[in-house]
């Protein structure tokens, strides 16, 4: 069966964590770039880079694509709307060492994981 999963690279105060919310994909439409998905926004949506699975790889941009927007204004964002607890309410979880790895190297392509 395929799901989506839906990544949160990080969260404020827990850059060291990514956490996943897994949802059956049966009777949804694929998501695209740039579509709502709880308090945020789709920033990437890839097929996972294992064949063998039919998942796809939502990346979700907690800062709603502001901070790209921002950054050309030489301006930041501090927001807490992507605290861990906020990710717990909406049903993400940490994803453990073995499958975060897996989306830090072939999802978000960030090198070899975590060291």
């Amino acid at each position: 069966m395929s799901s989506i999963v839906y990544v949160v690279p990080w969260a404020i105060c827990d850059t060291d964590n990514i956490y996943t919310k897994k949802v059956n994909f049966e009777n949804m439409e694929k998501p695209s770039k740039g579509d709502a998905i709880d308090d945020w926004c789709i920033r990437d949506v890839m097929a996972s880079p294992d064949r063998r699975s039919k998942d796809i790889y939502a990346v979700v941009d907690v800062y709603n694509g502001y901070k790209e927007k921002l950054n050309e204004k030489g301006m930041s964002v501090f927001s807490l709307n992507n605290s861990a607890e906020k990710l717990f309410e909406y049903g993400y979880t940490r994803a453990d060492d073995k499958e975060a790895d897996f989306i830090r190297s072939k999802v978000l392509k960030l090198g070899k994981g975590k060291k």
